[in-house]
């Protein structure tokens, strides 16, 4: 009697960071509004729209924010079956320090030790509402490829969460920090509950 074949899905996200921001004040600007792509940004966001424009993209997700939906235009506009959608939970980080002053800022500054205000999210938080995200879509792309447009430390929350590091700053500092416009890939090959993490800059693959 012959075995039954079993097969597994691969399934892919592709976690993007938002392109370069047009902040001529140099202030943090968290979930503010209004703060739109510079022209950088909208250079640095056809680049990555370029490098995803052959993917089979089944969606495209993104936060919020200005900045975000603006760089998943770009993405899908290369995938015209593909829904765009808005999800607040890929959002930028909840927090107090918003508006303040990158220069009065120093160097080793994080927004959660301490944080500005009780409401202030924490990386456990942000950890929480990113895997809800991640997990979701898993089930409902099942061997498919979806964006995800988001920010700079959900994404590296992400990251360090799903590679099975403990989420402590230290951690977050770690190689590879997400630049604008990047891709942070999530494979999961269907055998188990963690990615293969990889990641890449299109802007620095760019001939």
């Amino acid at each position: 009697m012959s075995t039954p074949m079993t097969t597994t899905k691969t399934t892919t996200l592709y976690l993007v960071r938002h392109a370069d921001v047009h902040n001529p004040r140099d202030i943090v600007y968290g979930r503010l509004p209004r703060f739109k792509l510079s022209a950088l940004g909208r250079q640095q966001a056809d680049q990555t729209a370029r490098f995803l424009a052959d993917r089979p993209l089944a969606a495209v997700y993104t936060s919020p924010q200005l900045r975000a939906r603006q760089t998943a235009a770009a993405i899908a506009a290369h995938h015209p079956g593909a829904p765009l959608r808005t999800s607040a939970l890929l959002a930028e980080v909840r927090t107090a320090w918003q508006g303040a002053a990158n220069a009065t800022l120093g160097k080793y500054f994080n927004f959660y030790e301490p944080q500005s205000d009780p409401a202030d999210e924490g990386i456990a938080d942000i950890f929480r509402r990113m895997r809800r995200t991640i997990e979701l879509l898993r089930r409902r792309y099942p061997g498919g490829q979806v964006v995800c447009v988001s920010h700079g430390d959900p994404i590296v929350i992400a990251r360090t969460g799903y590679a099975g590091l403990p989420l402590v700053i230290a951690n977050l500092r770690r190689a590879d920090y997400p630049e604008r416009g990047s891709v942070t890939g999530f494979t999961f090959d269907g055998r188990g509950e963690l990615p293969l993490i990889w990641y890449v800059d299109p802007g620095r693959c760019a001939p």
